[in-house]
């Protein structure tokens, strides 16, 4: 662990690792300030049964991806309770018609998509106005936030269950002890509902592709010509500028897929347009481009021989249709939120000594954790896991949505 002010907060907690350090150190200063004027409500039994219950999970999509297991242990811990899932925008297509799920609500939180425009805040707080009125018996935080403990004591809720790790006890009415031993952000977000006597054994994902996704897939791969070939997507965007790699590095990997009579796809994510122009520009030559919705990114990936990406969300949506992965980590350890799959496979450089990373304040000349991922390395994990791994069912079935 580096010397630097970056450093954890609570060097006993290394789940905390995943999280900005200089946020965590505000938020427990504004508790303290808080606590001069409030008391902490103190745990009481858990005896009774909610019969409708408020999930929260504000932040991004590979957060809403790690939300599935969550959601689906507490649909079979309480089968009959009425579950209300609150995200951001974007996880209204990716999980329509899912059964652990009664109702979808969809909310523009400014920290989660990064924009505090007046016309978000004015949407969040008509969404906590309707919260109020609905009543609910229990508000459970997916992602131990203390922004998200804060609105579920906005909304009302009669009973608060969550961590206070990241500050919020203030708002909380019930908070178990966090497991010491726990890193990964699925297994720290998960460990709450073991409170409530929930069976949290399953991490996996395991969406299963609408009627509209497999039909418009049919379309797309016979439309562009992929019948009968091997594709490989490659997703070069990511959420911060600190996870990007370099552009002339994906354009060698996409020539040595080429040598091999793959074909390369690239997937262009809302903010990736910059990154993907300049692949092209490189390339000098055509490849196909997919823009589209996430249902339809996911439908693809799960037609893929394999998808190479940096540390986002498309690994997660990969994993949820069974596609192998070659995920490329910088600035976070893998080891925090690599989703739980064998065949999902992390290419990253464990001589940094700058994580966990403050972002856009990357103290090197260059981005050094991503920079240190060589084009070799990527190729040699790329090459062993289309050996370890089978190929796809045929891409002229309607019906090869998934591997087993």
């Amino acid at each position: 662990m580096t010397d630097r002010k970056n450093k954890i907060l609570d060097p006993q907690i290394p789940f905390l690792l995943a999280y900005n350090q200089d946020k965590l150190r505000r938020g427990f200063v504004l508790e303290k300030v808080l606590n001069i004027f409030c008391r902490s409500p103190k745990n009481q039994a858990f005896a009774d049964t909610p019969s409708r219950i408020l999930v929260i999970q504000s932040h991004l999509i590979g957060d809403v991806m790690m939300a599935i297991p969550f959601l689906r242990a507490l649909r079979k811990r309480y089968p009959n309770a009425e579950i209300t899932f609150l995200a951001n925008d974007f996880a209204r297509g990716l999980l329509k018609g899912c059964d652990f799920i009664d109702v979808m609500l969809t909310a523009p939180f400014p920290w989660g998509i990064r924009s505090y425009h007046v016309k978000n805040l004015w949407k969040l707080v008509g969404m906590i106005l309707y919260l109020r009125r609905q009543k609910f018996d229990l508000a459970i935080d997916a992602q131990i936030d203390f922004r998200n403990i804060f609105l579920m004591y906005l909304a009302g809720a009669r009973r608060r269950l969550g961590y206070d790790i990241v500050g919020g006890r203030l708002f909380l009415t019930d908070i178990p002890e966090f497991p010491r031993d726990v890193v990964h952000l699925l297994e720290g977000r998960l460990s709450v509902l073991r409170y409530l006597g929930a069976d949290i054994q399953d991490k996996t994902y395991r969406l299963p592709l609408s009627a509209d996704a497999r039909q418009w897939l049919d379309l797309f791969w016979k439309g562009k010509g992929l019948l009968g070939r091997e594709v490989v997507a490659i997703h070069p965007g990511a959420s911060t500028i600190e996870k990007l790699w370099r552009a002339d590095r994906f354009v060698e990997v996409i020539r040595f897929l080429q040598k091999r009579q793959y074909v390369p796809v690239l997937i262009e994510g809302p903010q990736d347009t910059d990154v993907v122009e300049e692949i092209l520009g490189l390339l000098g030559g055509d490849i196909l481009v997919l823009k589209s919705s996430l249902a339809h990114c996911m439908a693809f990936f799960s037609r893929c021989r394999l998808l190479i990406c940096l540390d986002s969300a498309a690994s997660h949506l990969a994993s949820a249709v069974g596609t192998p992965a070659v995920v490329l980590y910088g600035p976070q350890w893998p080891f925090l939120a690599k989703p739980f799959d064998d065949h999902i496979v992390a290419v990253w450089n464990e001589n940094v000594d700058c994580r966990p990373c403050v972002y856009k304040k990357c103290q090197k000349p260059v981005h050094d954790c991503m920079e240190k991922i060589s084009v070799q390395d990527v190729c040699l994990a790329l090459g062993q896991l289309l050996d370890k791994t089978a190929a796809p069912f045929s891409h002229c079935s309607s019906d090869a949505s998934r591997r087993s």
